[in-house]
C-alpha cells in the first residue's frame, strides 16, 4: 500500500517511515503541499499523512483539494500538526480530514491511527 507523506521537515518524514516499518508500506515523500498534491494525484495512495503548516499549500488546502477531486475524494488524509487548538481541529474536520494528530505525535498514536485507517493489525511486524 502506498502512503504519501507531506512535510517540509525531512527528519520527521524519515522518523514516520521508521515508526511505520513492518507493515510493508511504500512511502512517497513531498516537501510542500503543492508537490504533495501532485504525488497524491500521480500515485493514488491508500493514505496521506500531511503537515498543516507548509510552503506553497498548507495541509488544509491539500485536504480540501483532495476532497474536491472526484477520483481522490475518498482517500484517507490524516493531518499532523503542531496546531493544538479547537479552531484548527474544527477547520480540519471542515475540510474533511480523516484524523488530526498533534505534534509531537507519539509512536503509539501514529501507529494506532494508521492501523485503524488502513485496516492493519495495530502492531507492525518487527
Amino acid at each position: 500500500m502506498k502512503v504519501v507523506l507531506i512535510d517540509d521537515t525531512r527528519t520527521l518524514l524519515s522518523l514516520i517511515q521508521i515508526y511505520l516499518m513492518g507493515w510493508g508500506l511504500e512511502f512517497i515523500e513531498a516537501h510542500d503541499g503543492r508537490a504533495g498534491l501532485a504525488r497524491i494525484r500521480e500515485h493514488r495512495p491508500a493514505l496521506v499523512l500531511s503537515d498543516v503548516k507548509m510552503p506553497e499549500m498548507d495541509g488544509f488546502q491539500v485536504c480540501a483539494a483532495v476532497r474536491a477531486d472526484p477520483v481522490l475524494k475518498d482517500t484517507p488524509l490524516v493531518l499532523l500538526t503542531s496546531l493544538d487548538d479547537e479552531a484548527s481541529r474544527a477547520k480540519g474536520r471542515l475540510v474533511g480530514a480523516t484524523a488530526f494528530l498533534t505534534k509531537p505525535v507519539t509512536v503509539a498514536a501514529l501507529r494506532r491511527t494508521v492501523a485503524g485507517v488502513l485496516g492493519l493489525p495495530e502492531s507492525p511486524r518487527s
